[in-house]
C-alpha cells in the first residue's frame, strides 16, 4: 500500500475515533450506529452485542444511565493491513455522572476497522483499568478490584495485571 494512502487512512480512522466519542457524550445515537458496519459486533464485561439492534439497546440503555459523558481518546495506534482493513488500539478517560456519583475510568478499545463507503468500525473490544467513583480514586488503586460501578459488586480490572509482562519485568 501506498504510504501516503497509509497516512491518509489513520488519519480517517482517528477522525472516527474521535468522532466516536463526541457522538456517544452528545447521546447521538444515530451517528454512533452509522460509525459501525451492520453486522459489527462491540465486547464490554465479556459480553459481545451484535448488529445495529443490539448495539442500539446497549448504547441507549448506556445513554439513559449516564447522564453526562465526556470521553477523551488519547493514544491511537493503527495498522492498515489493506486498503479496506485495519486494526488498531486506542487508550482513553471518560468522566461518567451517574445520578449524584461523578464515576472516573480509564479504558482501552482493540478495534478492527473496515473501509465501506467510509471508515467504520467492525469490532470493538473495550477493557478497563478502572471504573471508580471520583472520591474513591486514591484508594482504588491499592487493589485490582478497580472496577467500581454504582450498584454492583466491585471486580477486578481488566488490565494492566493480566498483560504477560506484569510479573515477569525482572527476569
Amino acid at each position: 500500500m501506498d504510504p501516503l494512502d497509509t497516512l491518509l487512512a489513520k488519519d480517517a480512522i482517528r477522525d472516527l475515533a474521535g468522532a466516536y466519542s463526541m457522538a456517544v457524550d452528545d447521546h447521538d445515537i444515530e451517528s454512533v450506529l452509522e460509525m459501525y458496519t451492520e453486522d459489527a459486533t462491540f465486547t464490554i464485561a465479556g459480553q459481545t452485542l451484535t448488529g445495529h439492534e443490539e448495539l442500539r439497546t446497549f448504547y441507549v440503555d448506556s445513554m439513559d444511565r449516564y447522564t453526562t459523558m465526556l470521553h477523551t481518546p488519547e493514544i491511537h495506534l493503527i495498522t492498515v493491513d489493506d486498503p479496506r482493513n485495519a486494526t488498531g488500539r486506542m487508550t482513553g478517560h471518560a468522566e461518567l455522572a451517574v445520578r449524584d456519583t461523578l464515576m472516573m475510568s480509564a479504558f482501552r478499545y482493540s478495534d478492527h476497522y473496515v473501509k465501506t463507503d467510509r471508515w467504520r468500525f467492525r469490532h470493538r473490544v473495550v477493557t478497563f483499568m478502572y471504573a471508580v467513583p471520583f472520591e474513591a480514586m486514591a484508594s482504588s488503586f491499592r487493589s485490582d478490584q478497580r472496577i467500581r460501578w454504582p450498584q454492583t459488586r466491585y471486580a477486578g480490572a481488566d488490565y494492566p495485571e493480566s498483560a504477560p509482562t506484569w510479573l515477569t519485568y525482572r527476569d
